[in-house]
């Protein structure tokens, strides 16, 4: 039943929770390079993990699925030139504003419910877990062939410049 509710509130309120977490993205310290986008391409990278979440927490999904998307997205970030702490952050406030926003519109309405939603966030904390960590192996695969394919001086300058 919870499952059902928060499943109802990504379709319904995506867009919402989309915008809030562009918002954050865009005005943190820790995300500079997420700023060479424009609001809308971020928008639509955010709305594409709220608009599929349900999708992800179906527990018949193979893991393997969730890890091969979620390596190449960390693959993508880092041929943008996107540091890997930044691809990390923009999952966890994904995460983070869902519940947030949770909270905020009082869905849980009994003890009960906010019991159950507890296993729903193991769910969904468990999903966040595995996209970080397949984003993360993508990311550094992608370095590796840049490192070994690379036979410039400065090389860690890519991934290490002053602002």
């Amino acid at each position: 039943m919870i499952y059902l509710k928060i499943m109802e509130v990504l379709k319904t309120d995506a867009e919402q929770l989309a915008r809030r977490v562009v918002n954050d993205l865009l005005n943190r310290g820790e995300t500079e390079y997420h700023k060479k986008y424009s609001q809308e391409i971020m928008y639509e990278r955010v709305y594409d993990v709220y608009s599929t979440l349900g999708y992800w927490l179906d527990r018949a999904r193979p893991k393997e699925e969730i890890r091969k998307h979620f390596s190449e997205l960390g693959k993508k970030r880092f041929e943008e030139g996107i540091p890997l702490h930044e691809v990390i952050m923009f999952l966890m406030l994904i995460k983070r504003h869902l519940w947030l926003y949770l909270l905020e519109k009082h869905f849980f309405e009994s003890s009960y419910e906010l019991m159950k939603s507890l296993e729903m966030n193991n769910r969904v904390v468990l999903f966040f877990d595995r996209a970080i960590l397949a984003a993360t192996m993508g990311y550094e695969a992608e370095l590796v062939k840049y490192v070994e394919s690379s036979k410039e001086e400065g090389l860690l300058s890519k991934f290490f410049k002053k602002k």
